[in-house]
């Protein structure tokens, strides 16, 4: 699937970012600034610091303070359990030099995953895998007692007691953001999902810290093992394979063979339940829906597929 490229960096725009780390972290002197032809969503320069580098981080779509403080919850939370990640140094609500928000972190040297994998040979890229899931499975083990945000100050309306209420209500919300008439209509995804739900063991049905974007653009590579995770900023309290939509798509529908070393590595961290499959299954869909909204208000054209793959799962769970 195609993303939509970084926009080109303009040069006037150094002096601002300048302004920004001076005004933002004052005892440290700024040695060198450039900008870093990165990520998909964001601007990005890196600062040669009295202090190391930086890395700054100015967002082109989601600027909102609030949802850049859950990234900042989500990731020092991922910390706390021993989860691999970046350290936020501060968050500009409005920078006045950008007109936006700003993040700023202390930069993590690697190359992405997503950089590397194609350089990499099968046996490489199998034991990339394996970190992925003994540091998914890691991650998964961070559990909460509500489905949901994990902001401390997450409103009351936005956590839920159970599995079926927390998948209900973001179903209702994500149809209510798509095109009902490429889904197949809103009441068949609806009743689809309950008939999926009803098949799960409660008992399993436990909200685990899921990362919500897991794929090779936001693993940190170094001597060809996974060392940091990045972007947490879709991190929720959700069931777990909820995280298996986006790695099947993107990684193991076109590499099957990291699957089982995957698998295999995430188990022994984190045990499978019976009715993991079915609650993978449930999870593609999901995430089928969730990517049709997405690219309905950021790239309309490939909206249309993630509709099509919803529409199947409904037809072979009727």
């Amino acid at each position: 699937m195609s993303t939509d490229p970084e926009p080109p960096a303009e040069p006037a725009a150094e002096p601002a970012i300048r302004r920004v780390l001076e005004q933002a972290l004052p005892t440290v002197r700024v040695l060198t600034l450039r900008h870093l032809a990165a990520g998909y969503s964001s601007k990005h320069w890196i600062a040669d610091t009295d202090e190391g580098r930086l890395l700054v981080k100015v967002p082109q779509r989601d600027r909102d303070p609030a949802h850049l403080g859950r990234l900042m919850t989500n990731t020092r939370v991922a910390a706390e359990h021993g989860i691999p990640v970046v350290r936020y140094r501060c968050l500009v609500p409005h920078a006045p030099a950008v007109d936006g928000p700003v993040l700023i972190q202390e930069f993590e040297e690697g190359d992405t995953a997503a950089d590397l994998w194609e350089s990499l040979d099968e046996a490489q890229r199998l034991v990339l895998c394996e970190d992925l899931g003994s540091i998914v499975g890691q991650l998964h083990g961070i559990t909460a007692p509500w489905f949901g945000e994990v902001a401390e100050n997450a409103t009351a309306s936005s956590l839920r007691e159970s599995l079926r209420e927390s998948v209900e209500a973001e179903v209702d919300a994500l149809l209510r953001q798509g095109h009902a008439d490429l889904l197949g209509g809103s009441a068949a995804v609806r009743t689809a999902t309950a008939r999926a739900l009803s098949q799960l063991d409660d008992s399993a049905s436990l909200p685990v810290l899921t990362h919500g974007d897991l794929w090779l653009p936001n693993f940190l590579v170094r001597e060809r093992r996974i060392t940091c995770v990045l972007d947490f900023e879709h991190a929720t309290y959700q069931d777990r394979f909820r995280d298996f939509g986006k790695l099947d798509e993107h990684i193991f529908d076109a590499f099957p063979a990291g699957r089982p070393a995957f698998l295999a590595a995430y188990a022994a961290v984190c045990p499978l339940p019976d009715d993991w499959e079915q609650r993978v299954d449930l999870a593609h869909m999901l995430h089928a829906l969730t990517m049709h909204v997405y690219f309905l208000r950021w790239s309309p054209q490939w909206a249309p597929e993630y509709a099509q793959q919803v529409k199947t799962w409904i037809a072979e769970h009727s």
